[in-house]
């Protein structure tokens, strides 16, 4: 698929997808939706892909959903509902990536686009980004499964308090309620994002793959169904090249050397 609102860069084992509308602050109008949902794809079926980067070009990661078509409405309850709907693929696929995922926060992410940075597995935020529940301000819920994820990262009373008020917060603050894993100097964001990201992409990605399953199921769970589900995946670990490569290392007293299989 050929691209025009955004970027797909594939380097070093890792991809680099870059919302690339600057001019609509990366607002997630209905081609870069439709743009994300074809990387996350082909990103997620790449073997050679071990870890990818999500980002945004311009002042914005994303400012948000798409006001002119929200301010045209919709003639129906059912026809904003399918509308909703046609995001489900994108935001599971994203969620359920098989490799570890990273949103390189630049800007601003609100709204829509703050739902699209907590899809991911880790957050790290350039010192200039902002983040803000905007929904509220236009009359509406957060959507994306960001009533979802912001509960299970700051807790129900501080994500209600971010989705009443609609208020804007800095990357510190993000930081500091757990949204954010670190806060980065502007210029050096996407080069230490490369770096985590080629890091993971270099270590063992059964076992990577097998803990973010157990993870994001766990939060559904009672402690005796993740005690049951847990074994299955430590069964998969245990016959994977790179835990034998890791047992070997560990003995030799040498630094793994992981194939990703």
């Amino acid at each position: 698929m050929e691209y025009r609102s955004m970027i797909l860069t594939k380097e070093d084992s890792i991809a680099i997808i870059q919302m690339n509308h600057p001019e609509a602050m990366n607002a997630l109008e209905e081609e870069l939706a439709a743009e994300l949902l074809s990387a996350y794809k082909d990103v997620a079926e790449d073997p050679e892909i071990g870890a990818v980067i999500l980002t945004g070009a311009g002042k914005a990661f994303c400012a948000g959903g798409d006001l002119k078509l929200l301010s045209r409405g919709f003639e129906t309850a059912e026809a904003g509902y399918d509308y909703m709907k046609s995001f489900r693929e994108m935001v599971t696929l994203f969620m359920n990536m098989p490799k570890p995922t990273i949103a390189a926060v630049n800007g601003f992410a609100v709204g829509a686009g703050f739902c699209i940075a907590m899809q991911a597995d880790l957050i790290l935020a350039s010192d200039q980004a902002k983040f803000g529940m905007a929904f509220a301000n236009v009359g509406l819920i957060p959507d994306l499964a960001g009533m979802y994820t912001l509960p299970r990262l700051v807790g129900l009373h501080r994500a209600k308090e971010l989705v009443f008020t609609g208020r804007t917060i800095s990357a510190s603050e993000a930081e500091e309620m757990g949204i954010v894993n670190r806060v980065i100097s502007h210029d050096e964001l996407l080069a230490e994002a490369k770096k985590l990201a080629v890091k993971l992409a270099a270590g063992p990605r059964v076992a990577l793959r097998m803990a973010k399953n157990v993870m994001n199921d766990s939060v559904n769970m009672t402690l005796e169904q993740l005690l049951d589900l847990e074994p299955h995946a430590q069964a998969i670990c245990f016959q994977s090249e790179d835990h034998k490569i890791g047992v070997k290392a560990f003995f030799d007293k040498e630094k793994p050397v992981f194939k990703g299989k």
